[in-house]
């Protein structure tokens, strides 16, 4: 097997939710790529005559299965987590498969890329897991690092999930649940933003174009309903 050159920056970064690394330590799953991230990439990126010229960025990208599989179809990735446990395990993983991904623990507020780095940025499941002011100072910093013509694409909660009645709210914020006792997912989860559909358009809205479906599925022999936005933004070619 050849040699994995895995560039890492994990340094002191103060995670905001202790709780990931308590999920990334006890569970054993985050191996697999979403069905809907593949066929994201698939439209988007496939017939990319050079993919290593393609560059893409998963921000929240947790113990690295969407990398893993980014770099195994040919693509330059690039993964940001607040998580060091996370960020350790994505690096055990790539380096047995000899996969070459850039790894940096930080903060997504703030990404440390340039202007216009990346030609797609994906988000599965790490908007939501922040309030609605930090979320949309996050979807401006993807908006920032993108190149004109690039592709964000962003799975997230829907509105509408199992629990939602019994969910205590974060104060001023109507969709933003800081307890879910009764939902479908992890308690230690902390920050819960589900996303109502009148919402998508002002939350996106520094894209030119803004495209989006959904997946619902029970869980649990039908005790729990999860729903998720499939949402595919543009950013301007003129930009």
């Amino acid at each position: 097997m050849p040699s994995a050159i895995v560039s890492c920056a994990i340094g002191t970064f103060d995670m905001w939710n202790k709780g990931w690394d308590k999920i990334f330590e006890e569970n054993e799953w985050g191996k697999y790529p979403p069905l809907e991230l593949v066929r994201f990439i698939a439209r988007t990126h496939y017939q990319a005559p050079d993919r290593k010229a393609v560059k893409i960025l998963e921000i929240g990208c947790g113990p690295g299965a969407n990398l893993l599989y980014l770099a195994k179809e040919g693509f330059s990735a690039y993964g940001i987590d607040g998580s060091k446990v996370a960020l350790g395990r994505a690096e055990q993983r790539l380096l047995q498969e000899g996969l070459n991904v850039a790894l940096q623990q930080g903060d997504v507020m703030a990404l440390p890329y340039d202007d216009a780095s990346f030609d797609s940025v994906i988000d599965i499941e790490c908007l939501y897991a922040n309030s609605l002011a930090d979320t949309k100072k996050i979807i401006s910093e993807i908006h920032r690092v993108l190149r004109p013509g690039g592709s964000f694409f962003s799975i997230t909660y829907m509105d509408g999930l199992s629990g939602e009645e019994t969910a205590t709210y974060l104060e001023g914020e109507p969709h933003t649940f800081t307890s879910f006792p009764d939902g479908p997912l992890h308690k230690e989860y902390g920050i819960i933003r589900v996303t109502p559909e009148e919402s998508i358009n002002s939350l996106y809205d520094k894209f030119s174009s803004i495209e989006y479906d959904y997946v619902v599925r029970s869980d649990l022999n039908r005790s729990k309903v999860l729903k998720e936005w499939l949402i595919t933004c543009r950013k301007s070619e003129s930009i």
